[in-house]
């Protein structure tokens, strides 16, 4: 569980409210053993009475007190479920499931067995006694019993009167029905749905802006389903133990199966649905086979199929047609997304080129070194001995100097060293952001909240804060690496500060 060490005090009404304030809570602690909630205004909100806590959706906090018990506030602090009420709590959506201490005495084993008495269907377990759903007020809404059987899915499913319930959200019913449900399993938290029901899968999606785009598919693919990712769009579900890939097209509310081995799935920035399996990538195509990606790809109808020999030939593609082959040249070795049609590649004796899925030439320079264009259509090169440089699509040196090192430090900005290993930050146009006299870069030095950026940058042991949406004025500098905590303030070692700058006491 996530523990803070200072509180966040005050953080909207030292300078006025801050542009990014958001509606939340924050547990903090004063000596390091016990906690107490704040909101954003730098009310406290409980006491100092809690030594763990965990943030759910939806309800508030469970938390442990001094005495090592557990229990449930709000999000305004309140009491929910007071410690020592259950022995055990844990999040399920908007519910909990919950179970008290059980007094351990001897007893014969037919009675042990009956008290520890389990119902099985073909996957999973129901628990016949001591276990308990709750909803977000602390209120049973089942308990298990010998008439009612409680599964610890995804989601909860109830068994009762040889009927089978599977709530979601706050206690709402998604599923009533006598048909056995196996499993149960959500996206985030989200209107996200898949059942395993005894003869096919359900999948459920619930649009609260427009009900008109719900959508209830039934899947004919047995499995154990999980999420592996979803947008807008679409949603990717995976059974890892019998290769069998769904993916759930919202437009059209259809689904696709493909047999195929991958662990996880996402959608880039160019709107791919990208699979994988550990060093294999697949980019998939709505209703298509996913394509084995090698080398440099832009969708899975352009990009160039490496061969298994490092000189090739290797075969290119453009919108789904070859346009002929590569030989004689060395390629990226592994699957890389590339944002333009122009790609780097090694010619066998004579160095790198730049080349597109025309195959054909379009750079008329050859480097020592070079890397594919980014984002923002640049790519760092070195053409000669000296160090590197910077070139927009045509080839054209923007840099002025060469340098010891450029690094893509994200957004529209690069990190260029000496040999000193000191280093400024320029635009993608070459022009000169901070100078050459910083020491340190964070592994994240662009950092985002609530879609405003900020750059962090590090000077003899020293760190500096700068707004980026604001023509980069330094908010605050402090001795110590600073980190952007995703509850929205800066944090420096033990110490914390607002998005103005303002040490938080």
């Amino acid at each position: 569980m996530k523990k803070l060490l200072v509180l966040v005090l005050a953080m909207m009404l030292l300078v006025g409210c801050s542009q990014q304030k958001k509606d939340t809570t924050f547990m903090v602690t004063r000596d390091n053993t016990l906690y107490a909630l704040y909101n954003q205004n730098g009310e406290r909100l409980t006491e100092y009475s809690y030594k763990t806590f965990e943030e759910v959706s939806g309800i508030g906090y469970i938390v442990t007190d001094a005495n090592d018990q557990k229990g449930v506030i709000s999000d305004k602090g309140d009491e929910i479920i007071k410690p020592g009420t259950y022995e055990t709590l844990e999040a399920v959506d908007e519910m909990l499931y919950a179970t008290k201490k059980v007094e351990v005495k001897k007893e014969k084993k037919d009675d042990k067995d009956k008290k520890e008495e389990k119902q099985t269907t073909p996957t999973q377990t129901f628990i016949k006694n001591n276990l308990y759903v709750l909803n977000n007020k602390g209120e049973v809404l089942y308990s298990a019993d010998e008439k009612t059987g409680i599964m610890k899915s995804g989601l909860p499913i109830i068994l009762k009167d040889n009927t089978y319930i599977v709530l979601y959200h706050n206690g709402e019913i998604l599923y009533n029905d006598i048909q056995i449900v196996r499993y149960a399993n959500q996206y985030k938290n989200s209107t996200s749905v898949i059942l395993g029901l005894e003869k096919n899968e359900n999948y459920y999606y619930f649009d609260k802006q427009d009900e008109k785009n719900n959508i209830e598919l039934t899947i004919n693919e047995k499995g154990t389903f999980q999420f592996l990712a979803q947008n807008d769009k679409g949603v990717v579900l995976n059974d890892e133990a019998t290769k069998s890939m769904i993916y759930i097209d919202f437009a059209h509310k259809k689904y696709y199966q493909n047999t195929i081995a991958i662990k996880e799935a996402s959608f880039d920035s160019t709107g791919n649905i990208v699979l994988t399996n550990d060093n294999k990538t697949f980019v998939y195509e709505v209703g298509k086979a996913p394509v084995l990606m090698t080398s440099y790809y832009m969708s899975a109808y352009t990009y160039v199929a490496r061969s298994t020999d490092i000189y090739g030939p290797h075969h290119i593609f453009k919108d789904g047609k070859s346009t002929g082959d590569f030989e004689n040249c060395q390629l990226y070795p592994v699957a890389y997304h590339v944002y333009y049609e122009i790609f780097p590649v090694y010619i066998r004796d004579k160095g790198y080129q730049y080349y597109n899925f025309d195959n054909k030439k379009v750079i008329d320079k050859t480097f020592l070194a070079a890397e594919p264009f980014d984002a923002n259509g640049r790519a760092i090169v070195k053409s000669k001995e000296e160090g590197y440089s910077l070139i927009d699509e045509t080839g054209k040196v923007l840099t002025k100097d060469v340098y010891n090192q450029i690094k893509y430090i994200g957004s529209s900005y690069y990190a260029v060293y000496n040999e000193n290993g000191t280093f400024g930050i320029l635009d993608k146009d070459a022009g000169e952001i901070f100078p050459m006299e910083y020491t340190s870069l964070p592994t994240e030095a662009i950092v985002n909240y609530d879609s405003h950026d900020y750059l962090i940058l590090g000077k003899n042991g020293r760190s500096f804060v700068y707004d980026i949406e604001d023509e980069m004025k330094e908010i605050f500098s402090h001795e110590g690496s600073v980190t952007l905590s995703e509850k929205g303030y800066f944090k420096v070692d033990n110490q914390y500060f607002t998005f103005e700058g303002e040490e938080i006491k």
